[in-house]
């Protein structure tokens, strides 16, 4: 870690030290509370980039830090219960309404956006348009989703679909719309690169429910299932789009990622919720932190602390002006 980095950090804990909160708050001393704040770490490497990325950054202004294991299921009680006390990644697909939820009763609160901009969906290697006449389209797979298939799912098609507990809605779109898929949970996202690594090594076709910004995508030429666009009346009226007798006959909507904390995180540590409202990174920073951990096996520590020392007109602004 560099000399430089350091005595930036050092200047800052400085200012900490006697720092007061924004929006005439009490003064308080930083930390305003010696226990740890508990942050999400989730299982997988974009999120787990976002939460050390805001961590040591907090570690650095002299709060003490855990990162919790925690599923999505799993942290909305885990926060009303300020058993975890930040979120530093959320995409809000099927989680949008457990959060909208638990937003209106106080259980947690909000902190803005997390600067990522996303895409979920059923990418594949483009190679296979040439063997799926029609593809992105979806109505390309009532025709050749054997293309897809293996010898668990034969005659269907495999979708490689997200982990279970990331409640995925692959089977969903599959029975609305009437295709001849099959969709198989993965392990983790390491078992879905796995999987598009293995295909585009042979050549052979794959369906991966997968998203973006991930460093697979630069590395990988794949395509993207296009679905009939998503509105909220696909999810809840079954007469909207094409199958009048099933709701769900559309794609996955254009996730909102943000950051939310637990209802004492304010109270006990406010200058910390501030750094962590201002938090924000792209999808740029994130893709060359996640290829750093991922592709050049860089531990997830030490590349973050070097982004840092690197990119200080990013971060210095979400420590400065609170004393």
């Amino acid at each position: 870690m560099s000399i430089r980095w350091w005595t930036s950090f050092c200047q800052v804990l400085a200012l900490a030290a006697v720092a007061t909160t924004v929006a005439g708050s009490a003064s308080a001393a930083v930390p305003e509370s010696t226990d740890p704040i508990k942050i999400g770490w989730m299982n997988f490497t974009g999120a787990q980039v976002s939460a050390k990325i805001v961590g040591t950054v907090l570690e650095n202004l002299g709060y003490k830090v855990e990162y919790v294991p925690i599923t999505e299921d799993a942290q909305w009680q885990a926060m009303a219960d300020e058993d975890l006390n930040l979120q530093a990644e959320q995409w809000l697909v099927t989680q949008r309404h457990n959060y909208e939820k638990q937003l209106a009763k106080g259980a947690i609160v909000e902190l803005g956006a997390n600067g990522i901009v996303g895409q979920e969906g059923w990418f594949y290697p483009k190679y296979i348009e040439a063997k799926c006449s029609g593809l992105p389209k979806w109505e390309a797979l009532k025709n050749c989703g054997e293309l897809f298939s293996t010898a668990e799912t034969a005659p269907k098609g495999r979708v490689v679909d997200y982990p279970e507990e990331w409640t995925p809605d692959s089977a969903k779109w599959i029975e609305a719309l009437g295709l001849p898929l099959q969709p198989v949970p993965a392990g983790g996202e390491g078992a879905l690169v796995a999987e598009i690594k293995s295909a585009f090594a042979r050549k052979e076709p794959v369906m991966v429910m997968f998203w973006q910004p991930h460093w697979a995508l630069l590395e990988y030429d794949m395509g993207v299932v296009e679905f009939p666009t998503w509105e909220e009346a696909c999810e809840t009226d079954p007469k909207w789009g094409t199958n009048p007798d099933k709701t769900f006959d559309c794609g996955p909507p254009i996730p909102r990622i943000v950051k939310f904390g637990s209802p004492e995180f304010p109270k006990k540590w406010p200058v910390a919720y501030e750094v962590a409202k201002r938090f924000k990174i792209d999808n740029t920073i994130q893709q060359g932190l996640m290829k750093a951990i991922e592709v050049d096996k860089v531990d997830t520590d030490a590349a973050v602390k070097d982004w840092l020392a690197k990119n200080e007109a990013v971060w210095k602004p979400w420590v400065e002006g609170l004393n």
